[in-house]
């Protein structure tokens, strides 16, 4: 079963994020993320890594 973003009202997705947050789990998604991009693993444009470069660093740095 495939659940987008699309089927998901503002307050799920609110919700979701939140819990992510809070229990460390986006970091650890982010960091994932990141590490499988450095390794080769997955191809992304330098743009989205940046991004997702400023995006661990705020939630590591600023909401810790």
């Amino acid at each position: 079963m495939c659940i987008t973003c699309e089927h998901l009202t503002e307050e799920e997705k609110e919700m979701l994020v939140g819990l992510l947050l809070d229990n460390q789990y986006a970091l650890e998604l982010l960091s994932s993320e990141i590490n499988d991009i450095e390794n080769g693993n997955k191809k992304v444009n330098q743009r989205q890594y940046q991004k997702l470069l400023t995006l661990y660093d705020r939630i590591r740095f600023e909401m810790n």
